[in-house]
Formats: structure tokens, sequence, C-alpha cells
């Protein structure tokens, strides 16, 4: 059940197709998104007699308050256009990072929704807040490539199968976001037969308890002749059409924007459909 859905605003162009997205979950479950706007200010600079404010102007200040406020109060109206219960949740990070604020509001919700990377309007520190949200919240991300769109409910789903904790997760985190009648790709690559891979028949067990859900569910073995496992991940859901990819995501808490791992990176980048990750 969703009932609570976050939206961290990076303020580049990419955060219309989020705010889209929550607001067609909110309808459709009826919950409630908070937006969530971070107003960074300077943090103090180490001198020789102990931390000293970095110098910024109150018109500064206030400039950069305006802004996101602004920024913040369009992303709200942009959701209650579409029909969703929302709130503007605005935060001042003096000494935290933006992605840690994010991180303690996503304990509070069901999922939280953002923007993918953008190449045009990057945020530079996309890494670090999706590893924050991912790693540090306990609770599914789903992340919105720039122009693509989240089809609520969605009926054609890729699952990147692992036997392993987090793809488990994930596909669970998914089951309140669909249809009893979604097909449900289970998608092994090289698949390793036996006790310690992916047991005797790969994909069998997660695809017959999906179907006890209701799902209709086919297991989909393949090479990755020679591509990442991302990479092979994102052709495929490319050339099923899929609505959403559900996989899950690696990292490790410490130095997070460094230590995301290949697989979820390459997603990440690549993928032009919506994806739902779960450590």
């Amino acid at each position: 059940m969703v009932r609570d859905i976050l939206v961290p605003l990076q303020f580049t162009g990419s955060d219309s197709a989020a705010l889209d997205a929550a607001a067609a979950l909110a309808v459709a479950h009826d919950a409630h998104v908070a937006v969530l706007a971070c107003v960074t200010y300077p943090a103090p600079i180490a001198s020789e007699w102990g931390m000293a404010a970095n110098m910024v102007s109150q018109a500064e200040f206030d400039r950069v308050l305006s802004s996101v406020r602004t920024a913040g109060e369009a992303a709200r109206l942009q959701l209650q256009r579409a029909g969703a219960t929302c709130e503007l949740r605005l935060v001042e990070t003096l000494l935290n990072w933006p992605e840690e604020a994010a991180a303690m509001h996503g304990r509070h919700a069901d999922i939280a929704v953002v923007a993918g990377p953008d190449a045009v309007s990057a945020n530079p520190r996309f890494n670090a807040l999706f590893s924050a949200l991912l790693l540090d919240t306990g609770r599914p991300v789903l992340v919105v490539p720039p122009g693509a769109r989240l089809l609520v409910p969605p009926r054609r789903v890729v699952l990147a199968w692992q036997p392993r904790r987090e793809p488990s997760r994930a596909i669970h985190d998914a089951l309140p976001l669909l249809p009893r009648d979604a097909r449900v790709d289970v998608l092994v690559l090289d698949p390793e037969v036996g006790e310690f891979g992916h047991g005797q028949q790969p994909g069998a067990d997660i695809a017959a308890h999906l179907a006890r859900h209701g799902l209709q569910v086919q297991v989909v073995s393949l090479p990755r002749e020679g591509r990442s496992t991302g990479t092979a991940i994102t052709d495929y859901a490319t050339q099923q059409q899929a609505d959403l990819v559900v996989m899950g995501g690696y990292g490790h808490s410490r130095w997070r924007q460094q230590v995301l791992g290949g697989t979820t990176r390459t997603v990440l980048h690549e993928a032009g459909v919506p994806v739902l990750f779960a450590h």
C-alpha cells in the first residue's frame, strides 16, 4: 500500500518527469506527495582560529531562498493541477548536505521518486542523492529518466533477477504498484545452474511466487554476449517496450557517490524507462 510519496527536487529540467510520475501514483493510490526543496547555505570554513563563517551576504541568502521557494511552489502547483494531494517542505541545510535531508524525509515515506540524470541540466550531486535515498532510507526509489513517462499501473514489467536480497526486496516493494494482470518478465542473465547459482531452474522459484500473486510471469534467460549486465538489462527493457524495470540497487553507504555498483550506475544512466530500485 502506498500512502506517502517523497519527491526531492534537483532544480533541473528533469524534475517535471518525476513530479508527473508521483502525481500519477498519488491519484491511483490515494496517496500524499511531499515535495522536498532544500536551501543549501555555505558551510563554515576552517581557519587558524577555528570554524569561520563563509561570508555570503544576506542579499545572496535571500536570493537563493526565493529561488528555491519559487521552484517548490511551481512543483506543488504542478501536482495540484494533476489532482494529487501534496505539500511543499522547504528545508534549510546549513551543515548537512541536501541528500542527508532527503534521506531523513525518505524514512517517513513509502517510496521516493526522483528524476534521472539529465545530460543537459545535470545535477552534479545526483549520485549522492540517489545513494542516500537507496542506502539510508530502507525504502524503494523510483527513478524516472528525462522524457520518460510512468504508466500507472504498469502493464509490462522487467524484473532483473538474481537470487539475492536486493532484487527480492525490489519486486516485493513493487507489488503494491502492479495490477494482478501485469506481465512480468523475470530476466536472468548468464544463468548459473546449481545450488550456489540460480538453482536447478533459474528464475523458476521467484516466477512461481509472483504467479501466486496473480501476475502473468515468464522467465527469460539470456546471455550477455559481451555486454555489461546493466546494458543487457536496458537493452531488453527497450526491446520489450517495458513500462517499468524492477531491480536491486547495489552500493556501500560509505563515500556514497563513489561506490554505487557498476550495474546500478549503468542502468541509472542508460535506462529509457522508469526503474524501481531497492536495497
